[in-house]
């Protein structure tokens, strides 16, 4: 009798014990994050995964949410692998609910603002994020073992994204005169215009960035023969000067006029007619340069046209538009 009453002690206090167990423990769990933000015009992007660290179980996962007009994807590559185009993936896109743990590639197609997409990660390890469309927005995932205990929950994620949003998009940084950079300049006998703005953080995981995808006094006016210099001040975000027909493929220069380089380098159209047709491709600053990686070419961040004729010419940023990157050229005869 005393044997069984010893038995049932000790089958009831494991049964207690497995009771007890936090559930948090063996509980599977879906984590929220966002992907992008943006300011009520659209015309400042929190180009950031909103947060860009997160500690997670092993066998739980994290839905990313578009908050951005802007496209990005959520990609991980196996380590030491290229990244490829993001209109290739990793390469191929992969489903949302797709499962990671270091030997296959996941990563979603471009989302746009309202778009998820999740990822499970079935084993421990520390792995990269990054957004294919801008290589600079980059973050880490820390899956831990079932048994360990996390550092954070969803509130403090939540509230930490919704701060490095606000201080992304509202750009508190007091050193930055922005009332100077968001003007045309008359310089050396040609008119200047800002195409874009931008500025670079880090935190302990990764880059982010704000970025001002505008072009600052777009609308201009100059007279007939005068020079328009376009110059990207983004860090990172590539924009383009397009006037008339958008090509297919943004990157490269393209149009029915000639497009040529100046004795530095610029590239210089001239258009004669409201039907002509100018795309600058990609003005983008020049990746920065690595230990043991060949030095970058000098950035092709300015492009340069000059106006023979009077009239209203209208052009955009053709990976932006959508944003509201418009501008306009006013061309008098005469003063």
């Amino acid at each position: 009798m005393k044997s069984r009453i010893s038995m049932f002690v000790s089958v009831a206090a494991l049964a207690a014990l497995t009771f007890f167990v936090p559930s948090r423990v063996y509980a599977q769990q879906n984590w929220k994050a966002a992907l992008g933000g943006q300011s009520s015009d659209m015309g400042r992007q929190a180009v950031a995964f909103l947060p860009n660290e997160l500690w997670i179980h092993e066998g739980d996962s994290i839905t990313w949410t578009s908050g951005s007009g802007d496209i990005h994807t959520v990609s991980f590559f196996i380590a030491g692998q290229a990244f490829e185009d993001f209109t290739v993936g990793c390469p191929g896109f992969s489903p949302s609910g797709a499962s990671f743990d270091g030997t296959k590639c996941v990563s979603a197609p471009p989302l746009v603002e309202g778009q998820s997409f999740t990822v499970s990660f079935p084993k421990p390890g520390n792995f990269s994020l990054i957004c294919l469309v801008h290589t600079h927005m980059t973050g880490v995932i820390h899956v831990l073992a079932a048994s360990a205990t996390l550092p954070h929950d969803q509130a403090f994620y939540d509230a930490q994204a919704a701060e490095q949003r606000r201080s992304l998009l509202t750009d508190t940084d007091k050193q930055r005169d922005m009332d100077d950079m968001l003007s045309a300049h008359l310089l050396a006998n040609k008119n200047s215009v800002t195409a874009g703005i931008g500025e670079m953080t880090v935190t302990g995981a990764g880059f982010e960035s704000l970025s001002v995808v505008r072009f600052l006094k777009g609308t201009i006016e100059v007279h007939k023969g005068d020079t328009i210099e376009w110059v990207n001040l983004d860090p990172a975000l590539p924009h383009t000067i397009t006037f008339g027909k958008e090509p297919a493929n943004p990157e490269p220069p393209s149009g029915n006029v000639p497009i040529t380089p100046d004795a530095d380098g610029v590239l210089h159209a001239t258009i004669s007619s409201q039907g002509d047709n100018v795309h600058s491709g990609l003005i983008v600053a020049s990746p920065q340069n690595q230990v043991g990686v060949a030095q970058s070419p000098p950035g092709n961040t300015r492009f340069r046209i000059t106006f023979t004729e009077a009239g209203t010419y209208n052009y955009i940023c053709a990976l932006h538009d959508n944003l509201g990157m418009i501008g306009k050229v006013i061309v008098r005869s005469n003063w």
